[in-house]
């Protein structure tokens, strides 16, 4: 036994690599055995932890968590996997939000649900742009639907609830500044659009959830389906049409009058708005494309977003520059394209 040397191994035979000799089983270890992506177990605790943040203040960052372990885990695990990860993170996000209310509750539910349902896209490789505004619009008239249920319960309605709370927040301006004409002008278009809210916390669930599903492809080393990258957004006419439709109601609106018009102002204006934030996430996306080939690196793309999203809220510039790339294709993208080619624009 004096042979056996290195914790009782036997020697190496002559004419084995240094790779063998450093494994320590039978088999030597291959580099591509571990993919990076994390297993069932790890998977569901990442959904469960997004529902519960989702449930919280930091509503915004759940879908993020939801759509890492969904992601990682779900697609490739089948059925069993899938109504795994659906449970860990529907029920946390329904328990701790009970004491919120049934609002609190639908808010949860819908952005996991958001999330879930943004993994499902990526993975069958059929998230473009129209599906993402479809997922926005359905998760925002679901959230209007549940708080307009709880208002009538209440024996009153969302529009008049909202209506009386934005009456006090102008009173109290009013005291403090003194300008009640200004603060008038604000809060009645405030009064008027403020179903967008509703649109823009669905987009941040969308956006959130494409971070998670982002940071899930790249941790699994290419065995998990990529998302779109921003670039590549191109949104499909549809939403333009619908854009234009709008602005057409806005004008008829505001040249005649009666009830009926401020229902359909009400409503145009709001489809406007909305749209206005898909355009702008086009304009963003073109400014990543010129980013990206002028060789900008990760840090100086996110500033050069980030002065966009600034001259956004001042001048709408990221809008308009969406809207004309409808037309224009700064990008030249090749539309038209299945989502599921390599290399394709995310165009319908």
């Amino acid at each position: 036994m004096t042979g056996w040397t290195n914790n009782d191994r036997p020697p190496v035979p002559q004419g084995v690599s240094g790779a063998a000799r450093e494994g320590r089983g039978v088999m030597p270890r291959t580099g591509g055995e571990r993919s990076g992506a994390p297993s069932l177990l790890a998977g569901i605790f990442f959904c469960a932890l997004g529902g519960a943040v989702a449930s919280s203040t930091l509503s915004f960052v759940g879908p993020a968590f939801v759509g890492y372990g969904y992601l990682s885990v779900a697609p490739t695990g089948g059925l069993r996997s899938r109504v795994s990860c659906l449970a860990a993170t529907l029920v946390p996000a329904a328990a701790l939000a009970l004491a919120g209310g049934v609002s609190t509750v639908v808010s949860a539910v819908a952005a996991c649900l958001v999330a879930v349902a943004v993994c499902e896209l990526v993975a069958a490789r059929r998230l473009t742009p129209g599906a993402l505004c479809a997922t926005v619009a359905v998760a925002a008239l679901a959230l209007i639907g549940a708080d307009e249920l709880v208002a009538l319960a209440s024996g009153t309605t969302l529009s008049a609830g909202i209506e009386s709370l934005l009456d006090a927040y102008r009173q109290q301006l009013v005291d403090l500044t003194g300008a009640a004409d200004q603060v008038g002008a604000v809060f009645a278009v405030l009064g008027l659009l403020w179903p967008v809210a509703y649109v823009m916390a669905a987009t941040a669930s969308c956006v959130s959830s494409l971070v998670g599903a982002l940071v899930a492809s790249r941790a699994a080393n290419g065995t998990v389906t990529r998302p779109p990258l921003l670039a590549d957004f191109d949104l499909p006419l549809w939403v333009v049409a619908v854009f234009v439709a709008s602005v057409a109601g806005i004008a008829l609106a505001l040249s005649v009058d009666g009830a009926v018009s401020q229902v359909a102002l009400a409503l145009s204006a709001n489809v406007a708005m909305s749209v206005r934030i898909a355009l702008a996430v086009q304009g963003l996306a073109v400014v990543a494309w010129v980013a990206r080939d002028k060789g900008l690196g990760p840090v100086g793309t996110v500033l050069v977003c980030a002065a966009a999203l600034y001259l956004e809220v001042q001048f709408v510039v990221l809008t308009i520059a969406g809207l004309v790339d409808v037309w224009a294709n700064f990008r030249h993208l090749t539309r038209g394209a299945s989502p599921s080619d390599a290399g394709q624009s995310m165009q319908d």
